[in-house]
């Protein structure tokens, strides 16, 4: 996806969250979201562990579900996801847009899950909402200044919890957490 791509998807999701003013962390807004957009939402209690969601369109009903089954964070991420889709107007195939865990997960990605996958790291964890919640991160908890320079393991440390308070805010895993600091460069 190159970067006029990147920038599209970003305005776009800036669009969607500037009804956001309470600044919440965005996926508190999902609800409303689906409701004001005529989308049916519904957790399917589904034992294939390679099922995560699908967006489709049934006599011009649009439906997301997710598997019920996933870890919080994981739901969380694959809802946003599949709103990319909507959001996007990815073309559908029968219909429907299927993400399991090739889909998501896979060495050959198909452009369309990528910028899905962009729409909901930039949804959920919005850049202006990140480094709002970065700074007051560090200034609960300053940074130790030495004279020398800092050692090496106590910033890693540091970044890790920083990583942590932050996904637990914005209720989305670790490693999402992570690929998204390191690609606004707060890292």
């Amino acid at each position: 996806m190159d970067w006029r791509r990147r920038r599209q998807i970003r305005n776009l999701v800036d669009g969607i969250l500037e009804r956001n003013t309470l600044h919440r962390p965005p996926i508190e807004l999902i609800p409303d979201i689906m409701e004001q957009r005529g989308i049916v939402f519904e957790e399917r209690d589904e034992d294939d562990e390679e099922f995560c969601g699908v967006y489709m369109i049934v006599k011009k009903t649009k439906i997301i579900f997710v598997n019920a089954n996933l870890r919080t964070s994981r739901k969380n991420f694959t809802i946003a996801h599949e709103l990319g889709h909507h959001f996007l107007g990815h073309t559908l195939q029968n219909g429907t847009i299927l993400c399991d865990k090739n889909a998501v997960f896979g060495q050959n990605k198909p452009e369309q899950e990528k910028e899905a996958d962009y729409f909901a790291a930039c949804f959920l964890m919005p850049e202006n909402l990140v480094k709002q919640n970065r700074t007051e991160f560090f200034q609960q908890c300053p940074q130790q200044t030495t004279l020398f320079s800092a050692d090496q393991q106590q910033e890693q440390e540091q970044q890790h919890q920083l990583q942590r308070y932050l996904s637990e805010h914005f209720q989305v895993s670790m490693e999402a957490m992570g690929y998204r600091l390191n690609e606004l460069k707060l890292f």
